[in-house]
């Protein structure tokens, strides 16, 4: 068995190709297969680094019995949700709507044209109190489908419906404008961000983050605090003090790897002590953005230097880890490390007893014995407990040198241990949010290494993800080779569009701009036909059957930002790109820009609606909300003044999401010279559509200008 999966480019299937159960790669012919044997299918949902794909592997897949039931009567399908975010995103729905929760493993049982019957997610070898086991569920299903087949045909048809019509409810989210942005209309979304400020402290754990255990990190929520801490009145201080307590607990907690850099998953305890050890780069990239800016905006000294270090963390880990030789960033490392007797142990790679962690760091005045505050990994059989590292608190200066001396003895015991996989599946949105998250961080950070890094994985994404003959971006690429059949879906064009623009600001190379809008130009034409937006392509059948024919784009966050406020936060950057981009500022770039300011307006135009109730569930929208009423179709251009003072200015333009600034080479009609003062003094120069304010000369003003409630920016240190 597993032949046909034995070959996949996917890591995940290859994970199960040994297994005796018959799998089918996800495919027309294997649902052509289910209605030519009258069975149904069951599909296998997950990813490589999925720990829980792994356990349910073992009790269950690799079990002959269970394999051999499965072979007989349904058609087994293996699907890696990174390759087919449509199809995970249709059937995960439909969990959810059964079960009330959902997660991976998943496992769902359709018919032969992919409506589903029956679903849930990890099922166990036997049974427990309120879960039946897996093999109960197999003869359940296979005695519903042979005795009371119409009755599941009636079911799964409601199911569709109702899937539907919740698409149809999702679409109708898009049909509200967002006010203009203008001296009138900001006052109209002042409360709207207040409102979202005032419900997340409401919402706030004293743990940390917005929500019980397990603890995932509320990236695009702590993005969205970030940039109101940027505005005027009482709002921009409580958003501050918010985002700076989240940020501190999962950088001082078991989350962030204090040892090799980087961001587990999630933590499976209220206080952030016990991660699920899965790495994966769409967590990371969002992180990286996050913690660069807290860097620089945050108003305590040693808040800034924990999020200096979180967010250097992530860049050492993802050059040293995750960077494969074409230049693009695998999509995760493993839950599990695999030992050599075949067992699978979760995060044995990165915990550490007592007595091990005393040979490696025998000085015991070392400040590293006094901050650990680790909490035992389940290790059955361990004769000591393997414990995690987390901070008990943030570290005083004077403290990081014993720390880092700590942390080095650590990784270097670390590095001879057995490490975990890594799925080399280069994932086009992913890392096109990486690659805007390293440039900007590259000037937050006054790190050039990461604008390298950056550059490397745009050239890999232009060069193997974009036909440029055919407009399409493909989602997957492995071995620098794109999987032609997997098309890229709208959170792939938003991500890599974000990415390209980023790196033509924080590289000064405009070319970017070019191969941004190129790929913005292609998104709308297959994305929003009409201006109705769409997540993924129309052409499998079985997502739309799943949905009753509806097509639907989800505004909601997920693990990654909603792709539609992506597209958003890419289509303000452009509005903001002319005098970049060598457009003369005339009537055809002003008719483009209200275009993208209009469509824009409609993205993110449902979130009056959500920010009181729900503003966790949408902090993508709500970021781009808040920048949308200080800095929509701005441009910074700086000239002259020190290079401190430039560098600055600069930071000062990325955190205020503006889309330009430093001296760039300018043509043609557009050519207009930005002089410095007198001297060579600073001179800065904000614009809007091609119009400019008056320059100002000093960093205090430009402040007033772009970031009222900015308290500190650190530049003075």
């Amino acid at each position: 068995m597993g032949q046909r999966i034995a070959g996949s480019a996917s890591a995940y299937l290859r994970q199960h190709a040994h297994q005796p159960v018959d799998w089918w790669p996800y495919s027309d012919e294997a649902f052509a297969e289910a209605a030519a044997r009258e069975v149904p299918v069951f599909l296998s949902i997950g990813y490589a680094a999925c720990h829980w794909c792994h356990v349910m592997a073992r009790e269950s897949f690799d079990d002959p019995g269970i394999a051999a039931y499965l072979n007989e009567h349904f058609v087994p399908i293996k699907i890696d949700r990174e390759e087919h975010p449509a199809v995970d995103q249709i059937y995960m729905a439909a969990t959810q709507t059964l079960t009330g929760a959902g997660g991976w493993p998943m496992s769902v049982f359709t018919l032969p044209d992919g409506r589903t019957i029956h679903a849930g997610t990890y099922f166990p070898p036997a049974p427990r109190p309120g879960t039946p086991s897996f093999g109960q569920v197999l003869e359940a299903v296979n005695d519903a489908w042979v005795n009371r087949r119409p009755q599941l045909v009636e079911q799964a048809a409601a199911l569709a419906d109702h899937l539907g019509s919740v698409a149809a409810g999702q679409a109708r989210m898009f049909s509200r404008s967002l006010p203009l942005p203008g001296s009138s209309d900001e006052p109209r979304l002042a409360p709207v961000v207040e409102a979202a400020v005032d419900r997340l402290a409401a919402l706030e754990d004293p743990a940390g983050g917005f929500a019980p255990a397990p603890k995932f990190p509320p990236s695009a929520v702590l993005d969205f605090l970030l940039r109101a801490g940027l505005g005027s009145g009482p709002a921009a201080g409580q958003a501050t003090e918010l985002v700076a307590r989240t940020l501190g607990t999962m950088a001082r907690g078991a989350l962030a790897d204090h040892v090799g850099g980087g961001f587990a998953r999630y933590c499976v305890d209220a206080g952030w002590k016990i991660p699920h050890f899965e790495k994966m780069l769409y967590d990371n990239a969002q992180l990286l953005g996050v913690y660069a800016r807290a860097a620089v905006q945050l108003p305590e000294a040693k808040d800034r230097e924990l999020s200096r270090r979180a967010s250097a963390g992530i860049g050492a880990w993802l050059e040293r880890e995750m960077l494969l030789p074409g230049g693009g960033f695998a999509s995760s490392l493993d839950a599990d490390t695999v030992m050599p007797d075949g067992t699978h142990r979760e995060g044995a790679t990165y915990t550490f007893s007592r007595t091990e962690a005393g040979a490696l760091v025998p000085d015991r005045g070392n400040v590293f014995w006094a901050l650990w505050e680790g909490r035992a990994a389940e290790e059955p059989g361990r004769e000591e407990p393997q414990l995690t590292i987390a901070l008990s608190r943030t570290p005083q200066p004077g403290e990081w040198a014993a720390l880092d001396a700590a942390f080095a003895a650590l990784g270097e015991a670390r590095a001879r241990r057995i490490q975990p996989g890594r799925d080399e599946k280069v994932v086009a949105g992913w890392n096109g949010l990486m690659v805007q998250s390293l440039a900007e961080a590259s000037v937050l950070l006054d790190d050039p290494a990461l604008l390298r890094l950056a550059g490397g994985a745009a050239d890999y994404l232009w060069s193997t993800h974009w036909d440029a003959a055919a407009g399409s971006l493909y989602r997957v690429s492995y071995r620098d080779r794109a999987n032609t059949e997997i098309a890229g879906v709208l959170e792939d064009y938003a991500g890599v569009a974000l990415g390209f623009q980023a790196l033509a600001v924080c590289g000064g190379e405009p070319a970017w701009i070019e191969r941004a809008n190129a790929v913005l130009e292609s998104a709308l034409e297959k994305f929003l036909p009409g201006g109705q937006p769409f997540d993924a392509p129309d052409d499998d059948p079985r997502v739309l059957a799943s949905r009753a024919g509806a097509r639907t784009a989800e505004a909601l966050d997920d693990a990654v930002p909603a792709a539609t406020s992506l597209l958003a936060s890419a289509l303000l950057n452009r509005a903001g790109l002319v005098q970049l981009a060598g457009e003369d500022p005339g009537a055809e770039a002003g008719a483009r820009i209200e275009s993208d300011l209009e469509l824009v307006r409609r993205l993110v135009g449902f979130v009056p609606s959500i920010a009181e109730r729900a503003p966790h569930a949408a902090g993508s929208a709500l970021g781009v909300v808040a920048r949308f009423a200080h800095s929509a179709s701005a441009e910074l251009a700086v000239a002259g003044g020190t290079p401190e003072e430039r560098r600055a200015a600069m930071r000062l333009g990325i955190l205020a999401g503006v889309s330009q600034w430093g001296e760039m080479p300018r043509s043609g009609a557009a050519s207009s010279a930005y002089p410095a003062g007198p001297d060579g003094a600073l001179r800065l120069y904000v614009c809007r559509g091609g119009v400019c304010h008056a320059p100002v000369g000093d960093l205090q003003s430009l402040d007033l200008m772009l970031a009222p409630g900015l308290a500190h920016t650190g530049q003075d240190d």
